[in-house]
């Protein structure tokens, strides 16, 4: 991926916002609730996201599986598997 789209979707996640995140979850036909987006966004403020970084993708989809449930946790992987060809 170019350094700079890299550095911009990681900067992207680490300071998504509720609305753009439900938003987000709508253009990829999904619903999140916003009790359901603040969570998610605890988890990834958690710790500073790397895209690149498997290990950390199957750690937040983790969390998000047993924090929020394990549906919004599919959904959000099926999401960010689409953009695996750019890593």
């Amino acid at each position: 991926m170019n350094p700079l789209v890299l550095q911009m979707v990681n900067h992207k996640l680490n300071t998504i916002k509720k609305d753009e995140l439900i938003q987000l979850a709508k253009q990829y036909n999904f619903k999140v609730t916003e009790t359901q987006a603040k969570k998610i966004i605890t988890i990834l403020r958690s710790e500073t996201i790397d895209v690149t970084n498997m290990t950390q993708r199957e750690r937040i989809l983790a969390k998000i599986k047993q924090q929020v449930d394990a549906n919004t946790e599919k959904q959000m992987n099926a999401m960010l598997k689409q953009y695996d060809h750019y890593l």
